[in-house]
């Protein structure tokens, strides 16, 4: 009895030792499983149930909410039986998605994906098929137990196999069309349904066009708005081969099989296909066929090297506000993620409008965008290997007539200006970065762009509480820093008379408008005796950032930057008044100006002013900081700017840096196709646009398809520009 009861204890300790193992009451750590990870649907729908194993309470959420439902979508602990229903596919392709179990920071996915065909459900009274034929499944009948009659004079154009309609190709000139008695036996009720196939005449265009092509499980987009059937498909230039064995799964009107180039071999949707040119700028003919006729259907799916960003939206897209939309990147070196996933295929909800203010004068519109969660909460990602953000640019870069402009002055002023706190803040970026990609937008492609991060207050790492960003918008006094009407009333993020707009905080969540800070700058320059603006200099303005940007805007000659679209960055204003200047939209640059003229005169005049219509200082139209950097009004000021000078102008900005830059950027459009792409999409409308006006904005049309002709056209200004400021800046040495 003594041992039963000892042998009772030491069950009882080793029981209570392994509770107390197992967190005393916290997180369990047990897997979170579902019985199913993948469930495939017809066009009809299905209803699926599936098992979860959760260790605690969860919770599914699904990128496919509008043609899946789960039920129930939340329990608890243990095990749950969830149906999931998937809604007859009308979407006219095949679709996917993921459902997401979530529990105690663990998560399970289910995949789902849901075949296309043409179909009707019963009760249906017509249905209309295209001159290729095909197959069409009837909904809504038993598994057994029912007839499909077909008239006599239609048994040559369509027969019933089982519950499916196969329809011939249609070669007359006229429609045809035939009443289909469908019988269910199990439920004593009949049907007829009037089905008529369209007719074609002409030639071979438009010939069985395929409405879907996939590789791998990519959907690769198509513009809709041509006749073609052209599809575009990214691969990675730095790959060691053209040749890519993959999946396919295409759609369209009457195709039955494909073929690829010259190679006979049939391959049908499912197959694996050999592709044995996929190099950049390739054009892969696609030829679809129907064994009802030798006819061929032609298709091209075009290769780029760039990333490829598809945008849908119900809504149209406007100014403001943000509209809902989703938002995919297809990138084949995997840069999305990089640190954790190295995403080839990224998708999100989004919300986008156009971004700017000029640039919504032209065809072309530039656009912002925010990432969100399922829940339409605020979601980041890391783009294209950028950085960690949710909020995102896609720059049109419609003036600039190399579609490079903007980039190649941010890398090159990334490569040598940092903010003064750098060693503190390593992360901190005075200048923007981004990627050439491909846009389609709601099935149109809409051209070249570049996707790149912002200038904002991640971007250079100041302070939430004390940190101000302002961004000058126009010409006025106070936006050449030589004073202003008034002060703000602070009661709204926009100081209307002076044209400078509060960045940040740029809403209530952030912080309330404060402009004082803007005005006690401005006040500081425009007022300030010569005495005092050198005695308190270094104080308020941080020296690197106005000697690298005095030297950077007089190289590039940044016309429309001096005054407007400059920014200034207070990193906390409780410790310092200290000011870093910033830059933006930098496309009226290297040689053109803002409206795409070319600069005949300023690359071989004098000192960089401000705004190119006027930039004679006698108009009293000039940037007052440098007018006084200029006339030596902080001491020692200039030497620094000529000894710095000498560090850069041959490393960083020497001409051979210069022209590696502008060469990658020319080889990209060019080598991916995109160049001549972005022509097709947008010549017609740019010219028409420039020889009528934009709003009474009249601009050059130059010939964008010469990129060669223009970056050579860049290098030389550049290399002139440099010469004459090594003139200008010597002036500089005190020594």
């Amino acid at each position: 009895m003594k041992s039963i009861f000892l042998k009772s204890s030491v069950i009882l300790i080793l029981f209570a030792a392994l509770c107390a193992c197992s967190g005393g009451g916290g997180e369990i750590n047990a897997p979170l499983e579902v019985s199913e990870t993948s469930i495939k649907s017809t066009v009809l729908g299905d209803t699926k149930t599936i098992t979860i194993d959760s260790p605690g309470n969860w919770e599914a959420t699904t990128t496919g909410d509008k043609w899946l439902n789960i039920s129930p979508s939340s329990g608890k602990a243990g095990q749950t039986n969830v149906k999931i229903t998937i809604k007859p596919n009308e979407s006219g392709r095949i679709r996917s998605a993921e459902i997401i179990f979530a529990a105690n920071k663990k998560t399970a996915s289910v995949k789902v994906s849901q075949e296309w065909a043409p179909y009707f459900n019963l009760p249906c009274d017509s249905y209309t098929i295209g001159y290729g034929g095909g197959e069409i499944i009837i909904g809504g009948l038993p598994q057994r137990g029912y007839t499909i009659n077909i008239p006599t004079g239609a048994s040559q154009w369509v027969q019933s196999i089982k519950n499916t309609l196969v329809v011939q190709y249609n070669n007359r000139d006229i429609p045809r069309s035939a009443t289909i008695r469908i019988i269910d036996d199990i439920n004593s009720t009949s049907y007829d349904v009037l089905l008529i196939q369209e007719c074609r005449t002409g030639g071979n265009d438009s010939l069985f066009p395929l409405k879907e092509f996939v590789i791998d499980g990519y959907s690769c987009p198509s513009n809709n708005h041509t006749l073609t059937a052209d599809f575009l498909y990214s691969v990675d230039d730095e790959a060691t081969t053209t040749t890519k064995s993959a999946k396919v799964e295409f759609s369209g009107e009457g195709v039955q099989w494909i073929t690829i180039g010259d190679d006979p071999k049939k391959i049908y949707s499912g197959d694996t296909a050999t592709f044995t040119n996929m190099a950049p700028g390739a054009e892969i003919t696609i030829y679809t066929h129907n064994s009802a006729t030798d006819k061929a259907g032609e298709n091209t799916l075009i290769i780029t090297c760039l990333p490829i960003v598809t945008i849908t939206s119900e809504a149209e897209i406007k100014n403001e506000p943000k509209v809902d939309c989703n938002i995919a990147i297809f990138d084949p070196k995997k840069r999305t993620d990089a640190e954790e996933n190295n995403l080839e295929y990224f998708e999100s909800k989004a919300g986008i409008e156009f971004r700017g203010a000029g640039a919504l004068r032209y065809p072309k519109k530039p656009y912002n965008f925010k990432l969100y969660d399922s829940a339409g909460n605020k979601r980041e990602a890391e783009l294209l290997n950028i950085r960690n953000d949710n909020s995102w640019i896609l720059d049109a870069m419609y003036l600039d007539m190399a579609r490079m402009r903007n980039r190649v002055c941010f890398d090159l002023w990334n490569s040598f200006n940092k903010p003064y706190y750098v060693d503190e803040k390593p992360k901190a970026m005075s200048g923007t970065r981004g990627h050439y990609v491909e846009v389609f937008i709601n099935g149109r492609y809409m051209g070249l762009f570049i996707l790149s991060d912002r200038i904002d207050r991640k971007q250079y790492q100041i302070e939430q509480d004390g940190g101000f960003i302002y961004k000058a918008k126009g010409w006025t006094q106070a936006c050449y820093l030589q004073g202003y009407s008034a002060r703000s009333s602070n009661n709204d993020y926009m100081w209307d008379s002076a044209e400078i707009e509060q960045e940040y905080p740029g809403d209530p969540e952030d912080g309330k408008p404060n402009f004082n800070h803007m005005a006690d700058f401005i006040d500081f320059v425009s007022k300030t005796s010569k005495e005092e603006f050198s005695a308190q200099f270094a104080n308020r303005i941080a020296e690197n950032s106005v000697i690298d940007t005095f030297i950077f805007l007089n190289l590039v000659l940044g016309y429309d930057n001096a005054g407007r679209n400059t920014f200034w960055i207070f990193r906390n204003v409780n410790e310092s008044p200290k000011v870093m200047h910033g830059l933006w939209d930098l496309d009226g640059t290297l040689g053109r100006d803002w409206n795409r003229r070319k600069d005949t005169v300023l690359s071989s005049n004098g000192w960089y002013y401000g705004n190119s219509n006027k930039p004679n200082i006698n108009n009293k139209e000039y940037f007052k900081l440098f007018k006084r950097i200029i006339d030596g009004d902080v001491e020692g000021l200039q030497q620094k700017i000529y000894n710095r000078w000498i560090e850069l102008k041959d490393k960083q900005l020497a001409p051979a840096e210069f022209n590696k830059l502008v060469d990658y950027y020319a080889e990209l459009q060019i080598a991916s196709g995109a160049r001549d792409r972005e022509v097709a999409r947008w010549r017609a409308e740019e010219t028409q646009d420039a020889n009528a006006g934009t709003n009474g904005w009249v601009h050059y049309s130059g010939n964008y398809g010469d990129v060669e002709g223009e970056v050579a056209y860049m290098k030389q200004w550049y290399a002139e520009r440099m010469v004459k400021l090594d003139q200008l800046l010597s002036t500089f040495n005190h020594k």
